[in-house]
């Protein structure tokens, strides 16, 4: 279950029933904003992979840097 956190005022809020949201807001516009925020990627990358990270987060957490990437063409082009 998640709390809401209230910085401004230091405190922590219990979480909103959803009959009170309903009640406040009609049952259709939940729905849709259900709907919307399954569908929606926002803050949900998936899996976070060791190599998706930047050097700089990499040696924070100790890992090895990354090689840099080739910066010239092949020689072929």
């Amino acid at each position: 279950m998640n709390t809401l956190l209230d910085r401004r005022a230091g405190r922590i809020e219990p979480p909103i029933p959803v009959a009170v949201v309903i009640e406040q807001h009609g049952a259709w516009r939940v729905l849709f904003a259900a709907i919307a925020a399954l569908f929606d990627a926002r803050g949900r990358s998936g899996e976070l992979r060791p190599g998706d990270l930047d050097n700089h987060l990499r040696r924070d957490i100790g890992l090895p840097p990354l090689p840099e990437p080739w910066s010239e063409p092949p020689r072929w082009m």
